[in-house]
């Protein structure tokens, strides 16, 4: 099993360096546009900028380049394709001495989950995030951070982390579930490559398990495609997500000291997850924004055979309002 590991894990790398490497290669030179460029060189002679990125606007998508004009102000320009200037923003936005972008909210979210016994869960969850340059942090179910070493407005290669307070299942959710162990807090570290074409995201992360509790890796690869339709902002994804042997076995694994003749040993392989999720943005008034998810999940056999499962998939929504500073 440890040659496994290590195989998914090198060939997770070369896919990320292939995605790193294959578009560097094709858009060296083109994360700003030569149009772009140009209405950007007339508009702010002698501007330095700091950052060029791909956002949506309307019904399309257009460059944001974010500068210092020679005067030292900061400014967010959006331009579209043929080099139309089409909104110049000053941005005032930043925090107080640490600088950078933070958005605060709450949601309810209602969760079915596949453990047995285990009904629908109605809950309050607050949400965060953070963006300071090349360091984001965002903390819904857990805490995950990233710091992006290098890239452009078109992929980036980071350096993650997060943190697991409530993953998996708890003791006390069911009869059934009695006298299984407590799962405690998960932290891992990672590595996870970004890259963006006409519109389309992909991701491809890398997970390990550092806090001791099962030692096991995940992968993760995600699509998505955002867009803007009837001043909604949707941004769709889907998931594949491969989950280390020790991974399953902690979350759905019976070990000696835990069966009893309603819940036999059971030792599971390395399996997967597979994702389909939308979020769902609206503006309201001044910097406050509904906020939508919907997410279900499906998975792999050596999971949905456990006996503390008695479902094939789990669904997860939460309805709420976000506030950016």
């Amino acid at each position: 099993m440890k040659k496994q590991t290590v195989m998914v894990l090198g060939v997770s790398m070369a896919l990320c360096l292939h995605l790193m490497l294959g578009v560097a290669v094709a858009d060296k030179g083109k994360d700003l546009p030569e149009a772009v460029k140009s209405s950007i060189e007339k508009a702010f002679p002698g501007a330095e900028i700091t950052e060029v990125e791909q956002e949506m606007w309307q019904d399309g998508v257009v460059t944001e380049v974010e500068l210092i004009s020679t005067d030292g102000i900061h400014h967010e320009v959006s331009v579209s394709e043929d080099g139309q200037i089409l909104k110049v923003e000053e941005e005032e936005g930043e925090l107080p001495w640490i600088g950078g972008e933070l958005s605060i909210g709450m949601l309810v979210r209602g969760e079915r989950e596949i453990y047995k016994d285990v009904g629908s869960e109605f809950e309050p969850a607050p949400f965060i995030r953070y963006e300071n340059g090349p360091f984001e942090i965002e903390g819904y179910d857990g805490l995950d951070a990233s710091f992006t070493l290098f890239g452009s407005g078109s992929y980036e290669i980071a350096l993650t982390g997060s943190v697991d307070f409530e993953d998996g299942y708890d003791p006390d959710d069911s009869d059934y579930l009695e006298g299984m162990d407590e799962l405690d807090t998960l932290y891992s570290v990672g590595l996870k490559c970004e890259t963006n074409y006409a519109g389309w995201e992909a991701e491809l992360e890398f997970e390990q398990d550092v806090s001791g509790e099962h030692d096991g890796q995940k992968v993760e690869l995600t699509f998505g495609y955002p867009f803007m339709a009837g001043g909604f902002e949707f941004r769709p994804t889907l998931s594949a997500t491969w989950l280390s042997e020790k991974t399953v076995d902690y979350f759905y694994g019976v070990s000696v000291k835990e069966a009893r003749p309603d819940r036999p040993v059971y030792s599971p392989g390395a399996s997967y997850e597979i994702g389909a999720e939308v979020m769902i943005l609206r503006p309201l008034f001044g910097n406050f924004t509904a906020v939508g998810i919907v997410e279900i999940s499906t998975f792999g056999k050596d999971i949905t055979d456990s006996p503390l499962v008695d479902e094939d998939y789990e669904i997860e929504g939460g309805l709420g309002i976000m506030y950016t500073f």
